[in-house]
């Protein structure tokens, strides 16, 4: 699911990789903490990013949860999710999709979850 939020007095995308990495720390919290989200997966599945795995292998650094891409309007969110079966899957993608714009705001941002597991 993809959503577009058009948020007022946007800033630009700016920031060093320390600050991505704590913005993605900060969105992996908040995914985890949505009431049916059991496991939070590598935002690229492996397949899609081997050169990423082999670098990660070699350097002991692993694949991130949370995908963040940015322009100067915009920042793209990618997440991977499971589901358990406590509450609709449906429900718990929005209920995560929002919980990242609000906390984004005000800069506008696209926000992607993927389910890739249902059930624990």
């Amino acid at each position: 699911m993809t959503e577009f939020l058009e948020a007022a007095n946007t800033s630009p995308s700016g920031g060093s990789a320390a600050a991505s990495t704590t913005l993605a720390e900060e969105l992996l919290v908040l995914v985890q903490a949505v009431e049916g989200v059991h496991s939070v997966y590598p935002a690229q599945p492996l397949w899609q990013s081997i050169a990423g795995a082999a670098l990660a292998a070699v350097t002991g650094e692993t694949l991130p949860l949370i995908g963040l891409a940015g322009t100067a309007d915009t920042l793209a969110v990618k997440v991977r999710i499971g589901v358990d079966a406590s509450r609709p899957a449906p429900a718990v993608t929005r209920e995560a999709a929002a919980a990242i714009r609000r906390h984004l705001l005000p800069r506008a941002a696209v926000v992607e979850i993927s389910v890739v597991k249902l059930g624990s």
